[in-house]
């Protein structure tokens, strides 16, 4: 597979690999191996997308009400940190585009306070819950679970896991961590039947449909139309998921709620996979979930429950090092651009302005003042980081691991960099995931972001209180914005085709001109 990618990103990406050469029509020498071979991640899951959004069954109906986020549903408003979808994107309450990166929790495992600190602290913003749904859609028990409290106990025995579902999700929700629940059989390998998918999901959505920071329900694809209507009726606020092996490779999966999904099915925790993997999350703006290996052929995420099936206690390994890197929770605007590079500087660039489709329809009205949210774990900056912004403002403590990025008013572009820091502050963790640090407000801090220079509108190095209401909208840019990842919108095209349509944008979230970035300076 590998040789015939790198053919067709030889032939269709060229022009579009930073640092061709125009008048050579090549590489240099010491950059073509290392693009060739991110060309080929991003054109190799690219492909899979393709490919697996081809699938008769895949094009899953959105339930009603599920899209966009933040509106009125049948019965009330959205319960609180709902995501929903707006084309290919994930959005939040407040018109953000936002990405979703965390772990897979198997059936049976609990994670300590010492569990949630460690995995805000590596910048995760998600859990995937895998609830056992037993014959019938019945919701058994689980031991390693949490016992529920009065208040969430269910009266039928059969569904007693009900309770635990809820106390766990709550657990999680807490911390602002987004939680999609899994359905999965009561034993390894058996495969769950529409009828037992549906009883199961009407339960747990009653069950859930209100509690704030659920992202939604994932089954397995293949399964029938009627499972969305099932959601529809009884949780008309979350979407619902389906996941299925990728054709590039069946050992990898992913799940959709077309046009959008998540990568998750690791296949093994191998440096190769998971930084396959990763770079082409970054190079889409892609979510994930990282589902590690059991060592017994299977994944954290499929091991049979305990208590109600046979096998032993599933544990939770440790995260990869790879795995823990900066990344957009939020992006207050149109994202044009993600990439974090081996010398572990991130670059995010963005219009202020709600995300649009070809259609003219926008996800809303972004608010002035409304913060983009980046995490930047501790682990990936040890002795800190350092930021330059154009066109916007840095609104966060200068240690702090969630940075957060307000647009200046008339800002047409906003261009974020993240580097590694020589000597600076260690960053300090979050204690709850997601946006919700650059929304809460906090603290001054000693020496504010530096004055906005005459020419390109600079804010560098970060201080400051958390973001204020700025005055004025941002304003549109006249390029058409791009409408989403093309590998969800074109499903049935071969990869040769693929490679063409993508060459002329290179990556959904990908450069278009705007002013330099300055000098950096701040935390050194």
């Amino acid at each position: 597979m590998r040789g015939a990618l790198t053919h067709i990103v030889r032939s269709g990406f060229a022009r579009s690999i930073p640092g061709w050469s125009r008048s050579s029509g090549r590489v240099p020498r010491d950059q073509r191996r290392h693009r060739v071979r991110d060309l080929v991640i991003v054109v190799g899951v690219g492909g899979m997308l393709l490919a697996t959004g081809a699938s008769a069954g895949w094009a899953v109906p959105t339930p009603d009400g599920a899209a966009p986020a933040g509106g009125a549903a049948a019965g009330g408003a959205a319960p609180a940190n709902t995501l929903g979808r707006f084309g290919p994107y994930l959005v939040d309450a407040a018109h953000r585009v936002v990405v979703v990166r965390g772990i897979s929790l198997p059936a049976g495992v609990t994670p300590t306070d010492a569990d949630l600190a460690t995995w805000l602290g590596q910048g995760f913003t998600g859990v995937r819950l895998a609830v056992p749904v037993a014959t019938g859609g019945r919701v058994p028990a689980v031991a390693g679970w949490p016992r529920p409290t009065a208040s969430e106990q269910v009266t039928s025995p059969a569904d007693a896991g009900l309770g635990q579902v809820v106390t766990l999700t709550r657990r999680l929700t807490d911390r602002g961590l987004r939680v999609v629940v899994r359905l999965v059989p009561t034993v390894a390998g058996r495969r769950l039947s529409d009828a037992t998918l549906s009883v199961g999901l009407a339960a747990l959505a009653d069950r859930l449909r209100a509690e704030p920071g659920v992202f939604g329900y994932e089954v397995p694809a293949g399964t029938g139309p009627a499972l969305s209507d099932t959601v529809a009726a009884h949780d008309p606020v979350h979407l619902l998921w389906r996941s299925g092996p990728a054709r590039f490779d069946p050992a990898v999966t992913v799940a959709l709620n077309d046009p959008t999904g998540y990568l998750t099915g690791w296949k093994d925790a191998s440096p190769e996979t998971i930084d396959t993997l990763v770079a082409t999350a970054d190079s889409f703006g892609l979510s994930w979930f990282y589902d590690p290996p059991d060592g017994r052929g299977a994944t954290v995420g499929t091991a049979a429950p305990v208590g109600v099936g046979s096998g032993s206690a599933p544990t939770m390994p440790a995260t990869p090092a790879r795995l823990v890197r900066p990344y957009p929770a939020a992006v207050a605007g149109t994202p044009e651009l993600l990439r974090y590079d081996a010398a572990g500087v991130l670059t995010l660039g963005l219009r202020p302005v709600a995300v649009a489709l070809p259609d003219g329809s926008t996800a809303g009205v972004l608010t002035a003042g409304t913060a983009t949210a980046i995490n930047v774990p501790a682990a990936a900056y040890p002795r800190g980081y350092q930021v330059a912004v154009t066109g916007g403002r840095v609104t966060s403590a200068a240690d702090s691991g969630l940075l957060c990025v307000v647009a200046e008013p008339g800002a047409a572009r906003v261009e974020i960099q993240v580097r590694p820091a020589t000597v600076g502050p260690r960053v300090r963790s979050v204690t709850i995931a997601g946006a919700t640090g650059c929304d809460t407000g906090g603290a001054p801090v000693a020496g504010g972001p530096a004055a906005a220079s005459a020419t390109g509108g600079t804010s560098s190095g970060t201080s400051g209180s958390a973001a204020r209401a700025v005055a004025g909208a941002a304003s549109e840019s006249k390029q058409k914005p791009y409408s989403g990842p093309l590998l969800w919108v074109l499903p049935l095209v071969g990869a040769a085709a693929a490679a063409g349509l993508l060459a002329a944008v290179t990556r959904p979230w990908r450069r278009r001109p705007g002013p330099a970035v300055p000098t950096w300076s701040g935390r050194d």
